[in-house]
């Protein structure tokens, strides 16, 4: 009975932890692939795409802070040991090319009227290349450069 008991106790957190986690913290509004994941402390956070997990495989502690959805997925102790306090956040928060996907300080970069711009990916880092005006205006109307404020 107590094994039953164990197991079932168990099947409950891993529902719980799938019903916290129904889409992707990084690419907003995507389902999560409970195949694509990252093990932290023991913990599988979930997402929808490889690209997602190498992104925040590449910066942890920025996506717990920057992202309370997965930061409720970590006790404070556990934020602290992973180095969450650490952190400081940029100002930007999304892609201006692919707004629905959240950037950190590790993502590719241009440089344009004299700032930092954060983007998701090389292909965005083209895209950008290829149409600057054109994309800082997009941006600029949905209020994603705030470090242009």
């Amino acid at each position: 009975m107590k094994n039953i008991t164990t197991l079932l106790i168990a099947l409950f957190l891993a529902n719980s932890l799938f019903a916290e986690q129904e889409t992707c913290a990084l690419m907003a509004g995507d389902e999560i692939d409970t195949e694509e994941f990252s093990e932290v402390l023991g913990k599988k956070v979930y997402f929808c795409c490889g690209s997602c997990v190498k992104a925040f495989d590449s910066n942890q502690a920025y996506y717990l802070k920057a992202l309370p959805v997965l930061a409720k997925l970590f006790s404070s102790d556990e934020q602290k040991k992973l180095g969450v306090d650490k952190v400081k956040l940029l100002d930007q928060k999304f892609c201006p090319i692919y707004p629905e996907r959240v950037i950190n300080p590790n993502s590719k970069t241009v440089e344009y009227k004299g700032k930092t711009i954060y983007l998701w990916s090389s292909s965005a880092q083209r895209r950008w290349k290829k149409d600057p005006e054109k994309y800082f205006k997009a941006a600029m109307d949905q209020d994603l450069l705030p470090q242009y404020k």
